[in-house]
């Protein structure tokens, strides 16, 4: 069910791409499934910070699941809201790569994340745009949602 061109009860399956900044700036995609009360989502995010002198590129993947509060108020009431939240959590391994790195700092390249997330999700036009605040770098993420 699609309201007001946005998927409101639909069961939907995205490609997630956007920009993220700070710290750094970076890339994600990923894809995202979205069910009625909640999503499942695979994301891959790369960072850097080209102000820093040795220029560290940080590379991540995360699964997750995110709830979707407006979705639960749609399936019991028929809400019709023109946008979406998310309240989610992603987890996953990453690299951190340095120019001319030390022993000490290849021993620490590897990390697992916990990424808990905001998200909202709006029509732009007929175009899905979102805009995310999460706990991993880079903090502030936006852009669209490509219907796959």
């Amino acid at each position: 069910m699609v309201l007001s061109g946005f998927p409101a009860l639909a069961q939907t399956s995205q490609l997630q791409v956007g920009l993220g900044a700070w710290p750094g700036a970076g890339l994600q995609a990923g894809h995202v499934q979205t069910r009625s009360v909640y999503s499942l989502e695979v994301i891959t995010f790369v960072d850097t910070e080209l102000w820093e002198e040795r220029t560290p590129v940080h590379i991540s993947a995360g699964v997750g699941a995110a709830l979707r509060p407006l979705g639960i108020l749609r399936v019991i009431g028929r809400a019709n809201y023109a946008y979406d939240l998310y309240l989610g959590v992603r987890f996953g391994p990453a690299l951190t790569f340095l120019q001319n790195a030390s022993r000490a700092e290849k021993n620490r390249q590897f990390s697992l994340f916990l990424d808990p997330y905001i998200r909202y999700t709006g029509s732009l036009g007929r175009q899905i745009v979102f805009a995310e605040i999460g706990s991993r770098r880079p903090a502030f993420r936006f852009g669209i949602w490509v219907a796959l």
